[in-house]
């Protein structure tokens, strides 16, 4: 396949030089050494791809609606059969090798609602620290139900190997076994899931304060959210 000439120099000149942060490929010219990214021509991209990628991004359904010129009743359509195809579990790239040590999982929950702020809906997550994989995911209430939603949402064989790091909430008490798991917020071991719970709340529309895109229904807010999580894995994965 013919590669993209170089941007800055307009040679053909061009070689492939692995993959970015985000799991996109590389490119580096050999005649002004200068590297870069094939970007994605916009006039390329199908309608539903143009919206599978809004989805991603902080702008409301109907912000949607304008920038595609399409009805709510189609978005929501299209939404409905596109969560309906996703797989029911996180992409997770689990270490194989059998006599691997433990691995470091921090676990967070942070606070959302459906409807209206009372009726309050709790996102526990957990995430494998090296690779920064969300590998736990569960949304509900936040007591010892939610922690044990969390737990079971988490590989048995991750459950099994990882040494875990919660803030002071008592439900992880109940569910983390005591040998494997650390309590405190006060010496930074959750300062990682704490950084992703800033990035999910500021790339998830629905999730963002005093704003008037917040989610109508329990069963879009959790498939909205479980769609940005399950692109955020896969760009780590293509990174590893």
């Amino acid at each position: 396949m013919q590669l993209q000439s170089c941007p800055h120099c307009s040679s053909d000149n061009v070689v492939k030089n692995g993959f970015t942060y985000y799991g996109k490929q590389n490119h580096k010219c050999k005649n002004c050494k200068r590297q870069f990214v094939e970007r994605d021509d916009p006039e390329k991209l199908t309608l539903e791809e143009t919206v599978k990628k809004l989805l991603l991004e902080r702008i409301s359904l109907r912000g949607i609606c304008r920038v595609v010129n399409k009805s709510l009743g189609w978005l929501s359509s299209f939404i409905k059969r596109l969560y309906g195809e996703l797989d029911d579990e996180l992409p997770i790239k689990i270490p194989e090798d059998p006599d691997l040590e433990l691995c470091l999982v921090e676990a967070d929950e942070m606070w959302s609602f459906v409807g209206k702020k009372a009726d309050k809906q709790w996102i526990w997550l957990a995430m494998e620290v090296e690779t920064h994989q969300i590998v736990g995911f569960w949304i509900g209430p936040r007591s010892e139900e939610g922690a044990w939603g969390l737990w079971y949402s988490i590989p048995e064989r991750i459950r099994n190997m990882a040494y875990f790091c919660t803030d002071y909430w008592d439900a992880y008490d109940a569910v983390f076994p005591k040998e494997r798991h650390a309590n405190s917020k006060y010496k930074g071991e959750t300062n990682h899931i704490e950084r992703f719970n800033n990035t999910l709340r500021h790339r998830c529309s629905r999730l963002v304060r005093k704003n008037l895109a917040f989610s109508k229904s329990l069963e879009n807010h959790i498939n909205a959210i479980f769609y940005f999580i399950r692109h955020y894995n896969l760009t780590k994965i293509a990174s590893l």
